[in-house]
């Protein structure tokens, strides 16, 4: 039986373009204009998305994102208003790839780039804008599963192990899987508030992986061979790994194309994988929410201890600085090994507000005593950080 066509689509800007995420209407307008113009001459779609009750609409003539948008998030009704506009156009002349956000207009628009990975992550920020603002909602960039009915959100720079955290407890005969990258929690109001327990929600349908993930869970190979794929490497000559005729400098062993394989999953730090959670491992070990029962941090160095219990101000302080080491295939390579600062580990957050973002999760450690812990990923292996997370779980 003959396999279906690989689903892949190399991108020209292969990770985030420049981007000006507080853009003067009066700078925004005329480049929105130049987008239109372009959209308009090229045929194009608009689509809506529902993100936790937020309609933001999509208008793109790029058939890449337009896929992978109408398969990463739940549809809105047809005559819902949005309350976020992006733009995404290719073909705009004399302009370099570009992103521009303008908040009085809570519009995002996006220049000569089909990368989704901005795209999605700006939607997101988008939603995450007014929720803050109109549903008393705080946003976070972290993982979120299910153990045994407790639930655990997973937040950490890029590259720590969230996602192989996560999928550590999904993988557990008594572990759900949530999402690996975002969950919006609502902060209920109200004399009986605190009595309700804080709930941590999905709003996308499918997971953005990063492909590399199958290079140490070789199972995920049969998962992304049918799913929709970005930047994954299809030739041999384009792999900087090759070790002599038939090796592999990255792994160690043969290389997977002498091995008859016609994709490398992990041959480019960037190359991702648009997965419906459900086709995993079925529906019944996927959950749209989890109740917040621990938050757990992780950071990735060769000196910290293991683990560490954190007060509430040690988890705001942590989170707040947001240090982390910049990984290969997170931003631009001559950035990588060097230091950097993500604030909340979220670089999502467009319309950023520190002290209410310390509000939040203050809240959440103190009026709703959520313990948090830290990991330190570099200084022992993925299976004994799942084993601390699962006694931690176990003690709360």
């Amino acid at each position: 039986m003959a396999l279906p066509p690989f689903n892949n689509y190399v991108t020209q800007s292969r990770a985030r373009v420049k981007g000006k995420k507080n853009t003067p209407k009066a700078e925004f307008l005329p480049l929105l204009a130049r987008a239109k113009s372009a959209l308009d001459g090229s045929g194009f779609g608009s689509m809506k998305a529902d993100l936790n009750g937020v309609v933001v609409e999509l208008s793109t003539n790029s058939a890449h994102q337009a896929g992978f948008w109408s398969h990463n998030w739940w549809k809105a009704e047809a005559l819902a208003p949005p309350k976020a506009r992006i733009y995404s156009a290719i073909g705009v002349e004399g302009i370099e790839p570009s992103a521009y956000y303008c908040p009085e207009l809570r519009e995002a628009l996006f220049l000569n780039t089909e990368y989704y990975g901005q795209c999605k992550s700006w939607a997101l920020g988008m939603a995450a804008a007014v929720l803050e603002k109109e549903a008393n909602t705080l946003s976070i960039h972290g993982a979120t599963a299910l153990y045994k009915g407790k639930g655990v959100v997973i937040v950490a720079p890029t590259g720590t192990g969230k996602t192989t955290q996560s999928f550590k407890i999904f993988m557990d005969p008594d572990g759900k899987i949530c999402g690996d990258d975002w969950a919006y929690v609502r902060f209920p109001s109200g004399a009986t508030a605190k009595s309700s327990p804080l709930v941590a929600r999905q709003p996308e349908r499918s997971l953005y992986m990063r492909s590399e993930s199958q290079k140490e869970q070789g199972w995920l190979g049969e998962v992304f061979d049918r799913s929709m794929n970005e930047n994954v490497t299809t030739r041999k000559e384009d792999c900087e790994y090759t070790e002599g005729d038939v090796g592999c400098s990255l792994t160690g062993k043969k290389c997977v194309f002498n091995e008859g394989r016609h994709q490398c999953y992990y041959s480019f730090g960037n190359s991702r994988a648009l997965v419906r959670r459900d086709d995993i491992l079925g529906s019944e070990k996927v959950v749209d929410e989890v109740p917040i029962n621990l938050v757990v941090l992780l950071r990735r160095d060769d000196h910290s201890p293991a683990e560490a219990k954190l007060t509430p101000d040690q988890s705001i302080s942590i989170l707040q600085r947001g240090e982390y080491m910049v990984l290969p295939g997170a931003g631009p390579k001559e950035q990588w090994g060097s230091i950097s600062y993500e604030p909340w580990y979220n670089p999502y957050l467009l319309e950023p507000d520190n002290a209410r973002q310390a509000t939040f999760f203050r809240s959440m450690f103190e009026d709703w005593k959520v313990p948090c812990m830290i990991l330190n990923t570099g200084v022992e292996g993925i299976q004994q950080s799942h084993e601390r997370i699962v006694a931690a779980l176990g003690s709360v």
